[in-house]
């Protein structure tokens, strides 16, 4: 019996230092794996007064992407914008300006997402009222002048058109606004100003007879 024990004893001492020495590489290999992690969600570089132009084939301003601070993060090559202003140019004049509280620019640059108190406008022209649009969150395809949201959108146009939605599509190309659901509208027919001076003119006319 007691040389059965000599003998199996070192084997059970040897089997627990391997096991010890195994959970002690494996803890070593998580915590370097957290750490790491960690590392990675990390900033690589950031700018402020961020500001980029892109231009047509013939030189002319597409749009220009502005913020206070861009950073970027190397784990997902991803970019944040603190303060986004994206501003689309028509013959090299301004036409439309979305901003927000927090932006984010996909890996390719093809699509830039805006959340936090967005709002769109469209600039008024001598052919169109000013237009603005207000969500919470709203995603653009800067290239293919596209945007859309699933989230709730309130539209005002001047002078007193107010229009509340679920969801909305916007082709920009083609013209085309879509709003998906929940549509309710808001109209009132403005009053024409001329109004008031018409009689005291037909008046004086009366009395010049």
């Amino acid at each position: 019996m007691i040389n059965r024990f000599s003998v199996l004893f070192p084997i059970f001492f040897a089997a627990i230092l391997a096991f010890i020495s195994y959970w002690v590489q494996v803890s070593v290999e998580n915590e370097s794996e957290k750490r790491g992690n960690k590392l990675s969600n990390s900033p690589d570089y950031f700018l402020t007064n961020f500001k980029t132009t892109q231009t047509e084939s013939n030189g002319s301003i597409h749009f220009i992407l502005s913020a206070n601070e861009m950073t970027h993060y190397p784990q997902d090559d991803t970019t944040r914008l603190k303060k986004p202003l994206f501003i689309r140019y028509k013959n090299n004049v301004p036409s439309s300006k979305i901003e927000g509280g927090i932006g984010f620019v996909s890996t390719d640059g093809e699509e830039v997402q805006i959340i936090d108190n967005v709002k769109v406008a469209r600039l008024e022209t001598e052919t169109k009222p000013k237009m603005e649009l207000f969500t919470d969150q709203l995603t653009i395809l800067p290239n293919k002048d596209q945007a859309f949201t699933k989230r709730p959108v309130r539209i005002t146009q001047d002078p007193k058109t107010v229009v509340n939605a679920i969801g909305m599509n916007y082709d920009k190309k083609n013209g085309i606004m879509t709003l998906l659901a929940r549509v309710r509208v808001h109209y009132e027919k403005p009053v024409k100003k001329n109004n008031l001076n018409v009689q005291p003119i037909t008046q004086n006319k009366n009395l010049k007879k």
